[in-house]
């Protein structure tokens, strides 16, 4: 990203490798503690039925609500069933998610919030080696470093096939 970046295009500020993880889902800055050992076994529960897999980086991204310049996965469906399961999870422990994460990413880099289309990341080579996902965390940053609360590794059988709908003349 640093030598893609045109001249005059604004800041980059990079995270750092120890920082990068795929977000799964948002849960906001605090959580009851109460609802936590649900939430650890919700999430336990989680990664019985979501089998380890790869993804690869589509795309880079720049979202300008967060200014966040992220990595966007081709199209996973274990690992977008991985993120939903993690959704489903916290909801059903009672917590509203702080911010609903649709599409998992990984976020490599911030710019100013509310800047126009930084169409120079669509340029950007993301064909690199697969990436595995045999595990997932739950991640507390308590300020410039992320703690793990629990860690699961998956252990789900394959997922089972998209339903297929039969022509009907």
């Amino acid at each position: 990203m640093q030598t893609a970046r045109p001249p005059g295009a604004p800041s980059l500020h990079p995270r750092r490798a120890d920082q990068w993880h795929v977000t799964l889902c948002f849960i906001g800055h605090e959580v009851d503690a109460a609802a936590m050992p649900a939430l650890l076994d919700a999430f336990a529960d989680a990664a019985t039925r979501i089998p380890p897999h790869v993804w690869s980086i589509e795309r880079l991204a720049y979202w300008p609500q967060s200014g966040a310049v992220v990595a966007l996965p081709h199209p996973c469906p274990t690992l977008q069933a991985l993120c939903d399961a993690a959704r489903d999870a916290v909801r059903r422990c009672g917590i509203v998610p702080a911010q609903a994460t649709t599409r998992p990413h990984l976020t490599l880099a911030y710019l100013d919030k509310h800047l126009a289309a930084q169409t120079w990341l669509e340029h950007i080579d993301c064909s690199l080696d697969p990436l595995t996902v045999d595990g997932f965390e739950l991640l507390f940053n308590p300020g410039g470093r992320y703690e793990a609360l629990g860690a699961w590794p998956l252990r789900g059988a394959a997922l089972p096939s998209p339903p297929q709908q039969p022509t009907l003349f």
